[in-house]
């Protein structure tokens, strides 16, 4: 039996996705498959690769006869899952099989969990790296469950939020039962991705749908960020001007909510925020209190500028948009501060549940290799369920 399908959709970036499957394969479980999306524009690598392999756990779908949207390229994949379980990660990224026990050990324990999500590990290649590069590690190892409630205020309050809501059940770099993605879709227009921010409408989607939500500290993952990676938009404004034309250039879904005057392109609040607004209009949800949390998560987004050009720039752009959508008064919530200190020495070390340390440690070389060392520093994946029992 196929516990878990793990979702791989790629373009154009065969050499990234091949890595994390030799690595995937190495595992002895059987217990889960690979499914690759392929929609590059040669059909050839994937295809030989495959071939080599020659893993009943690894399934290949073939590029179509022209290039797909990636919201295209993620939507035709669950059908062809079959897994208990789905997944989906970037082609730059990792997922670890052993969340197979995870998923196993936590539905033992909490039968009704149909939506299971885990902490955060971050990896920028070395190819994509112009200065030294910290990281922070989750060390906790315990398990949560997350009430609707909760999840609601956190996704669509952007309660807690620093750029971005904190909340991660969703697909990617998440994991959904594989009937719970069928209720998404038979709710949602049929689709099981509409907005072409993916990730973000694929947690919209869940938060509304999800029966139980269970969170484990313990990363699972790596989400991984190669120099041509979306992720590495986000920290220089001109490369992510040329991610966001590509991007646009194959999108085929509505990508901006109605009068929510925040350039597409200004930073990874904006986008979040379209996603989620396009959301509420498209399902009539009207929601109110939300504003000042996302006022103050434009400006997290602006303090998390380690360059001071591009957070004056940045600034500008979000004082704008909030200024034509709230009014002058508004501007008053928003007052970020340029804090990166270049001359200040980076904390390394262990505090608050969290190991802050360089990313270079260990010299791995890509998201799996890093994915290894960060495991072997972390609570055991196999003895969950002697720690739960206990």
């Amino acid at each position: 039996m196929t516990l878990l399908t793990i979702c791989i959709p790629t373009r154009n970036r065969q050499r990234y996705a091949m890595d994390a499957v030799r690595h995937m394969l190495a595992s002895e479980r059987q217990d889960f498959e690979i499914l690759l999306g392929d929609n590059s524009d040669d059909a050839s690598v994937l295809a030989d690769f495959a071939a080599q392999m020659n893993d009943s756990r690894l399934r290949l779908l073939a590029p179509e006869s022209k290039p797909l949207s990636m919201r295209s390229n993620w939507e035709r994949m669950p059908p062809h899952a079959s897994g208990e379980w789905v997944s989906f990660m970037g082609d730059d990224d990792y997922i670890d099989p052993e969340l197979c026990e995870a998923l196993r050990v936590t539905s033992k324990r909490v039968p009704k969990v149909d939506a299971f999500s885990w902490g955060r590990s971050h990896f920028v290649w070395p190819e994509a790296r112009t200065h030294r590069e910290f990281t922070s590690l989750p060390t906790g190892s315990h398990l949560a469950h997350l009430t609707k409630e909760d999840l609601m205020r956190k996704m669509f309050f952007w309660e807690d939020a620093k750029d971005r809501p904190k909340c991660s059940f969703g697909a990617y770099h998440g994991a959904l039962k594989k009937d719970l993605m069928e209720r998404i879709r038979d709710a949602f227009s049929n689709r099981y991705f509409e907005h072409p921010n993916v990730d973000y409408d694929s947690i919209c989607k869940t938060v509304m749908m999800a029966d139980l939500c269970i969170y484990w500290e313990r990363p699972l993952s790596v989400s991984g960020a190669c120099k041509v990676s979306n992720s590495m938009g986000l920290r220089d404004p001109d490369l992510g001007k040329q991610h966001l034309k590509a991007f646009m250039e194959e999108n085929d879904g509505e990508l901006e909510a109605r009068d929510f005057p925040f350039p597409i392109g200004l930073g990874i609040t904006s986008s979040v925020g379209h996603t989620i607004e396009w959301f509420k209009q498209r399902y009539g949800i009207e929601l109110n209190g939300w504003e000042d949390n996302f006022i103050a998560a434009c400006a997290k987004d602006c303090e998390l500028q380690a360059n001071r050009a591009w957070f004056d720039q940045k600034k500008a752009g979000y004082a704008a948009a909030i200024e034509s959508w709230r009014g002058t008064k508004a501007l008053k919530q928003f007052n970020p501060v340029y804090k990166f200190r270049s001359d200040v020495p980076r904390f390394q070390g262990h505090t608050d549940a969290q190991l802050h340390f360089d990313m270079a440690i260990g010299n791995t070389q890509t998201a799996a290799e890093y994915y290894e060392l960060i495991d072997s520093m972390l609570f055991p994946v196999r003895l969950l369920e002697s720690r739960l029992a206990s």
